[in-house]
């Protein structure tokens, strides 16, 4: 019995501890125009039932009007979440809303930045046409203890030099101590573009989960543009993640409904490995 006993315990400190998964999704869900075609109420089911299919951790949409992260809101059950309009900081136009997991993760801090000279204000940058924001959360998952800092943005689709400054502004500010970074979101801009390298540097704290994963799949198009055959294009829409993160697999999904996009981006997701 106490040789059974001793490789019993033996076994025990040689079998690895399993691994944690980190889901992370980022979603342009593109905004509520009436002349969309599908517009928003039709597309709004299947995104949802989409969402929860998938069941992400983390997930940062943009082009988000708050009626529309209200809907998705009421069809996720066990997500919290926060995110301002870019017009006035508060419930006027466009959110880059962050959701996350209530039961697995505790929020230590959520704030929404406009990408320019004045951070803490709505405004614009350089050659940008529209308000620009970036939403950050410290999130702390409450299994490991791990503590995340999150950071979803949607860059200006005219503005090169708004892009390349709100990319240095992202980096630029200070990491929690000990915790992980994730930058995700539309970045209208592709891989050989100056945001795409500042973020992907050698002196950056983060790596393009797309191209680090052991397991990749669909097209590497993500902007559609409501036709589903349209996924030859470059990837803008990303999910950068601290380097000390393992990625396990990265998708760009194409799900339709009777043959239409849900949205005129595809999504992307990222499983991370947490040692």
């Amino acid at each position: 019995m106490k040789r059974l006993l001793l490789l019993a315990a033996a076994l025990l400190v040689a079998t690895p501890a399993t691994a944690e998964t980190l889901r992370v999704m980022s979603y342009n869900i593109r905004y509520d125009n009436p002349q969309d075609v599908p517009p928003w109420p039709e597309r709004r089911p299947h995104m949802a039932a989409q969402i929860a299919f998938l069941a992400p951790d983390v997930l940062g949409v943009q082009e988000a009007l708050l009626p529309m992260v209200d809907d998705l809101a009421q069809a996720l059950d066990g997500y919290a979440h926060y995110g301002v309009g870019r017009d006035d900081g508060a419930k006027a136009g466009e959110t880059t809303t962050v959701f996350w997991r209530r039961e697995r993760f505790e929020k230590l801090s959520a704030t929404t930045q406009w990408c320019g000279q004045t951070p803490d204000t709505p405004s614009k940058d350089a050659d940008a046409a529209l308000p620009r924001t970036f939403t950050r959360l410290i999130l702390k998952d409450k299994r490991s203890g791990q503590v995340f800092d999150v950071r979803n943005a949607h860059f200006d689709h005219v503005g090169v030099k708004a892009r390349d400054n709100c990319a240095a502004q992202i980096l630029a500010l200070p990491q929690v101590p000990g915790a992980r970074l994730i930058v995700l979101g539309d970045f209208n801009t592709g891989p050989d573009s100056a945001p795409y390298k500042r973020f992907t540097a050698d002196t950056s704290p983060l790596k393009d989960a797309r191209s680090e994963a052991a397991v990749r799949f669909g097209p590497p198009g993500t902007f559609n543009g409501f036709d589903i055959r349209r996924t030859d294009g470059e990837p803008i829409d990303h999910i950068f993640v601290d380097r000390a993160l393992k990625v396990t697999r990265f998708a760009t999904l194409t799900d339709s409904f009777t043959g239409k996009v849900i949205s005129d981006h595809f999504p992307v997701v990222a499983d991370v490995e947490l040692k």
